[in-house]
C-alpha cells in the first residue's frame, strides 16, 4: 500500500485538492517514506520464507540474520517513530529467533553452499560460544546420521542380487586339483592380502558420509549468487546415499505455513458454494492436477522443482 501511494502521490495530492479533501503534508508523506523503506527488507523475508515452489529451511538463517542487522540498525534512531518500531520488534525478535531450532540449523548445514561455515558465522554474529554450539550441533547431527543411516542399511538389506551376480567367495579361493600351482598361489596371495588390509584398516576408520561431506570445500554458487540444493543433492546421491536422504527429509519442512495454508484454500476455491456435488474424487483429482501443472511450468522456466517431485522425477521417468 505505501509503495502504490508514494509512487502516485502527486496524483492523489491533485486528486484531493479537487474534491475538497484534506491531503497528507510534507511531513505526512516523509514518514510515510520512511516507514516505506525500514519496511522492504521485511517485505522480501516474507516473500522468501513463504515460497512454496522450492524448499525455503536452507536459507532461513540468512534472512534472520538480515532481519537482525536491520532492526539493529542505527539509522532508525534519527527517527523516533522507527526507533520506536524497531525496539518493539527486536524484542519479539530476541524472545523467538535468538535460539533457532536446532533442526533448522541442520538444513542449513545441508546447503553444500554453507555448510559449518554459515553456523559458525551465526553465532559469531549474535555473540555465543561458538565452539560450544558447534559441538552441540554436530552431536544432533551425528544422532540423526545414524538414524537414517540405519534406514539405508535395512533399505540395502532387501535389494535382490540375481544368483549369477552373487559373489561366491568359496570358489574364489580354492583351488581345483588340476590348477596350475602359479595361479592357485596368487589366489593365497591375494586372500592373504586381503585378511591384512581389512586388519590393518580397522585402526584407521574409514571417514563416515557425513564427516566427508562437511570436510569437503563448499560449493561455489552461480553468478546469480543461487544454486539448486536438490539437483545437487539427486546428482551426488550416489557419493552420499545417508545424507541425500537427510536432505531430502530436512530441507522439506517449510519456514512458513503460508503454503499449507494455501494448498488448503486451493481446494476451497474449487469446491465452493456453487459447486458443492463434487466427489472426493474429483476434488483431489483437481487440485492435484493444478498442482502438477503448475510444477509442470516451473520446470520449464527453469525454476527449482520441488522436494519429492526432485527425488522421484527418476523413478517416474522409469515407470
Amino acid at each position: 500500500m505505501l509503495h502504490e501511494a508514494l509512487k502516485y502521490k502527486t496524483a492523489l495530492n491533485r486528486f484531493a485538492r479537487e474534491n475538497f479533501m484534506d491531503s497528507p503534508l510534507d511531513e505526512d508523506w516523509a514518514k510515510a517514506e520512511a516507514l516505506h523503506g525500514f519496511l522492504q527488507e521485511f517485505n522480501e523475508a516474507t516473500k522468501a520464507f513463504s515460497a512454496d515452489r522450492h524448499p525455503t529451511a536452507h536459507f532461513f538463517l540468512k534472512m534472520v540474520l538480515a532481519i537482525r542487522l536491520v532492526l539493529l540498525d542505527e539509522a532508525w534512531n534519527s527517527n523516533e517513530l522507527l526507533n520506536a518500531i524497531a525496539n518493539a520488534m527486536y524484542t519479539k525478535f530476541q524472545k523467538y529467533w535468538a535460539q533457532p531450532n536446532m533442526v533448522l540449523l541442520i538444513a542449513a548445514v545441508l546447503d553444500p553452499s554453507q555448510k559449518l561455515d554459515l553456523i559458525k558465522f551465526y553465532f559469531y554474529t549474535i555473540g555465543e560460544n561458538v565452539e560450544v554450539k558447534m559441538r552441540e550441533l554436530k552431536q544432533y547431527m551425528r544422532r540423526y546420521y545414524l538414524e537414517y543411516e540405519k534406514i539405508v542399511r535395512c533399505q540395502s538389506l532387501h535389494v535382490f542380487i540375481p544368483p549369477d551376480e552373487q559373489d561366491t567367495s568359496e570358489d574364489t579361493f580354492i583351488c581345483s586339483p588340476s590348477g596350475s600351482g602359479q595361479l592357485c598361489g596368487k589366489r593365497r596371495v591375494e586372500f592373504a592380502f586381503e585378511q591384512f588390509a581389512s586388519q590393518n584398516s580397522s585402526a584407521h576408520p574409514e571417514r563416515s558420509e557425513l564427516d566427508a561431506y562437511l570436510e569437503d570445500p563448499r560449493v561455489p554458487k552461480r553468478a546469480d549468487d543461487s544454486i539448486n540444493v536438490l539437483a545437487w543433492w539427486k546428482k551426488n546421491a550416489d557419493a552420499y546415499p545417508t545424507l541425500s536422504l537427510m536432505a531430502r527429509d530436512f530441507l522439506a519442512i517449510p519456514v512458513s505455513t503460508v503454503s499449507s495454508e494455501s494448498a488448503f484454500s486451493a481446494a476451497g476455491r474449487i469446491l465452493g458454494k456453487n459447486r458443492t456435488s463434487l466427489s472426493p474424487e474429483t476434488l483431489e483429482a483437481l487440485v492435484c492436477a493444478k498442482d502438477w501443472l503448475i510444477g509442470f511450468n516451473d520446470e520449464e522456466e527453469g525454476e527449482p522443482m520441488t522436494g519429492k517431485r526432485m527425488f522421484d522425477s527418476e523413478d517416474s521417468d522409469d515407470e
